[in-house]
């Protein structure tokens, strides 16, 4: 520990060196331009609270801002390391705790041009003098702050909690103790937090009474129309209809799409992969390209589709969402097609690793395999990845992409279809001068050494005409396809071969694959 503690004072001290050193010449009176410390928060028990001590590095005098209830012993210093005690009075009233309380230390020179800021927080009772609130005064609330809760109804019971009502208004509760069940009258108490799209919710810390009792209906608005610009600021209860492809539910011709951030344990939202669905629920935020909500209900319309397989990339995307790269090769920038920009950064799919693993090995967990340039072993040459699909070749080096293995499709089926979309790449160069690279791809379907070529429509573009998608839908017609097949997409032969390594620019884009069945 004393080792610890010499290093960390021998780094500030370095550090004020540097500070030191780089001060113009002006006289300040030996005021302190700089002040740090040890640690930037300090936390205490209610009472018989041990002093803690803590060290002040300044390049001057100093002198610390403190309310009554915590003592700073000493209150000032001068240049150089000081042992600061921070000590707590008992935060007790009528022989019982108080409520918790948060003060901030302020360490500064006179003129306070410099300062070092310590939070300290010491333990009470937050429920201490509380007072029932309505879930529209809990919305007004301070984050973090103590809330109890009369007669809430239960309407429905989550994976995560419940989510419950006062009669006017929703209120989303989660944690240990959230153990309500639909149809049941509870109250409670709870902390007021707010999630990371700025929507209230409780964590409970106790049911304090549960009894039955009746629930109110509560109206849900219709969302489906209106879904690409719809918000709220509170928890309102919405309602939308789609196709649900396992993981979102999508409403044709629109941007946005639904997916569940928490649903009714009654509800097993796998089982309805292909089905046209109503689904109910709360609003619980939008981070475009989805709107998330806390599901309550379902209506099953029937299966419009079976789905066996189907990637728009966002293996990719959760692996962008820990890699943040900087400046222009920001992720926010990473969508060519998007942004119809020649110039975005193409990282390339081997290259940023986040934890040792890069955007490739996300693929190949997933059963991908990412062939070319000269070479089949599945290295990615040549590919790169924007947010949610993947750039295929570049300069001389072209590209394969097989889907995983699809154990759904059992021991065979037939009238497989496979839908994606594509687009060539372009030229970089003044706007009515970019030529579209020549690119032509293929499908092909491998039943073991068997193969079975699928020719792909080729888009005609004009040099300067804007990037955009071409969905291409065709039948698997004449194969049957079982849990071992392999589908590629890849360059034509003559923009392949020899493995890939074929003189030339035949680049592409790839996205949003699915192999599925159409409802008959």
């Amino acid at each position: 520990m004393k080792i610890r503690i010499n290093s960390l004072l021998l780094s500030l001290a370095v550090a004020f060196g540097c500070l030191l050193t780089s001060c113009d010449n002006d006289d300040n009176g030996g005021v302190a331009e700089a002040v740090m410390g040890s640690t930037r928060s300090l936390e205490f028990p209610v009472s018989d609270a041990v002093p803690t001590m803590i060290a002040v590095v300044s390049d001057g005098f100093w002198q610390c801002e403190a309310p009554d209830w915590i003592t700073v012993t000493p209150g000032s210093g001068g240049a150089g390391t000081t042992d600061v005690t921070i000590e707590v009075s008992d935060n007790t009233r009528d022989g019982a705790a108080d409520l918790p309380r948060k003060a901030v230390l302020k360490f500064h020179g006179d003129q306070k041009r410099s300062f070092f800021e310590v939070t300290v927080r010491q333990e009470g009772d937050k429920f201490r003098d509380i007072k029932p609130s309505s879930i529209a005064d809990m919305n007004a609330m301070e984050e973090e702050t103590a809330v109890e809760f009369e007669n809430l109804a239960v309407l429905a019971q989550t994976n995560n909690g419940f989510v419950g009502t006062d009669g006017t208004d929703l209120v989303y509760v989660t944690g240990e103790a959230a153990q309500a069940r639909a149809g049941q009258i509870i109250s409670m108490l709870g902390t007021k937090m707010d999630s990371d799209t700025r929507l209230p919710f409780v964590i409970c810390d106790r049911l304090t009474d549960v009894r039955s009792g009746d629930v109110p209906s509560i109206p849900a608005t219709d969302i489906t129309a209106d879904i690409d610009s719809y918000k709220s600021g509170t928890r309102t209860l919405i309602k939308a209809t789609g196709i649900f492809d396992g993981s979102k539910l999508n409403i044709e011709g629109k941007t946005m799409s639904v997916t569940a951030e928490d649903c009714n344990t009654d509800i097993k939202l796998s089982d309805f992969t292909g089905h046209v669905l109503t689904l109910t629920g709360v609003y619980s935020g939008t981070a475009s390209p989805v709107v998330r909500m806390i599901v309550t209900g379902l209506e099953d319309l029937g299966l419009n589709e079976t789905i066996y397989f189907q990637s728009n990339f966002d293996i990719v995307w959760a692996f962008l969402a820990d890699w943040k790269g900087s400046g222009d090769n920001a992720v926010k920038n990473l969508d060519a097609m998007g942004c119809d920009n020649d110039n975005v950064y193409l990282p390339n799919i081997t290259t940023p690793k986040v934890s040792g693993v890069s955007a490739l090995d996300a693929l190949k967990n997933e059963g991908w395999i990412i062939c070319g340039g000269g070479d089949l072993t599945g290295k990615g040459t040549g590919c790169n990845f924007q947010k949610f699909y993947l750039k295929m070749g570049s300069s001389n080096k072209q590209n394969s992409a097989t889907l995983p293995k699809i154990e759904q499709l059992g021991d065979g089926a037939t009238g497989i279809r496979l839908s994606f979309d594509w687009s060539p790449w372009r030229d970089k160069g003044p706007a009515d001068m970019k030529p579209y690279d020549k690119t032509e791809i293929v499908v092909i379907v491998k039943n073991g050494a068997s193969e079975t070529q699928f020719p792909v429509s080729t888009p005609s573009l004009a040099a300067g005409e804007k990037l955009r998608w071409h969905n291409v839908d065709m039948e698997l017609s004449g194969v049957t396809l079982n849990k071992d097949t392999r589908i590629e997409i890849r360059n034509i032969d003559s923009q392949f071969l020899p493995n890939g390594a074929v003189s030339g620019t035949f680049r592409w884009f790839l996205n949003n694959v699915k192999v599925y069945k159409p409802k008959d």
